[in-house]
């Protein structure tokens, strides 16, 4: 028996060329760049829609409450020039813009604007009166509780003989234990009328209106929620970062006019977040343009003295 030897063959050894892998490390590169410029895009605009989003939803909480105190108002629309200490009254002056809703004559702007907006009531009457009685009982209680206390300066209005009162004092203060208050009106003459609140069956009330009012300072909207005395330099934050300094004005009439009826209120507003800003983000910027009128149904307050 004859053996023969194994031949052993020796194949080509498995494996990538130095060219293979140069393409091979530039092709997987690239993927990897791409992955990491979709990601890094695609996070930065869900980040920024966001950010306009969240600014979108604080702009429009704040002007909603803004309106509404404005839509409130009891009284015509004074306004005037905060310059940091004190608050004077601002003339409005025709100017040679023109409101494109209303076609009317457009003031000149102010920081800042005043009226009368319903503080409490209806409360009622709680003794009878003379036509020369100057304090006024009314009874304050709600639900057993006192949430309005009148204070001097607000006016009180009687809908039953269409009056308004200034308040001269407080001589009693109610309180939930003697909900029963009394008002000082400033009329040296007295109420003018004799009301019969105590009879059964009689029922007569009235309404307390407090002075408020909005300024625009140091990029800020302020909102007053006691424009009187000394109470006027308290303020509560409604928004930031507000980009027009002057944005209340007055329209005058289409035809020419030379004075202003106070109803119409023209409110150029513009805000932004500041907040993304340093993030660098494209953050949201909105700008209110509206008029607002008056509540005219009813206006209690109607005399200058607003």
């Amino acid at each position: 028996m004859t053996s023969r030897p194994s031949t052993l063959r020796r194949g080509k050894s498995a494996g990538f060329t130095l060219v293979e892998l140069l393409i091979g490390a530039s092709i997987f590169s690239l993927v990897t760049i791409g992955v990491i410029t979709f990601t890094f895009f695609s996070s930065r605009m869900v980040a920024r829609n966001l950010a306009t989003n969240r600014t979108h939803e604080v702009i429009r909480i704040s002007d909603l409450q803004f309106l509404r105190y404005l839509h409130e108002s009891g009284s015509a629309f004074r306004l005037l020039n905060f310059n940091g200490t004190t608050y004077p009254d601002a003339t409005p002056t025709a100017t040679s813009d023109v409101d494109a809703t209303s076609g009317r004559t457009v003031s000149t702007r102010a920081n800042g604007v005043r009226f009368r907006r319903l503080g409490g009531g209806p409360y009622r009457l709680a003794a009878n009166t003379t036509a020369g009685s100057r304090n006024l009982q009314f009874n304050f209680s709600v639900n057993g509780q006192v949430p309005y206390v009148p204070q001097v300066g607000y006016k009180r209005v009687l809908p039953l003989i269409a009056r308004e009162y200034d308040i001269s004092a407080v001589p009693v203060v109610p309180t939930a234990g003697l909900p029963t208050g009394t008002v000082t009106i400033a009329d040296a003459a007295g109420i003018g009328f004799t009301l019969d609140a105590t009879t059964a069956g009689n029922v007569t009330t009235g309404y307390f209106y407090q002075s408020v009012a909005f300024t625009v300072w140091n990029g800020q909207l302020r909102f007053h929620p006691d424009f009187s005395g000394a109470r006027r330099a308290q303020w509560t934050l409604v928004r930031s970062d507000i980009t027009s300094p002057l944005p209340f004005a007055l329209l005058f009439p289409a035809g020419g006019g030379t004075t202003p009826d106070g109803l119409n209120l023209r409110v150029s507003l513009e805000a932004y977040d500041g907040a993304y800003t340093a993030r660098q983000f494209t953050n949201g910027t909105t700008t209110l343009h509206t008029v607002i009128p008056t509540r005219t149904s009813p206006t209690p307050v109607s005399s200058t003295n607003y």
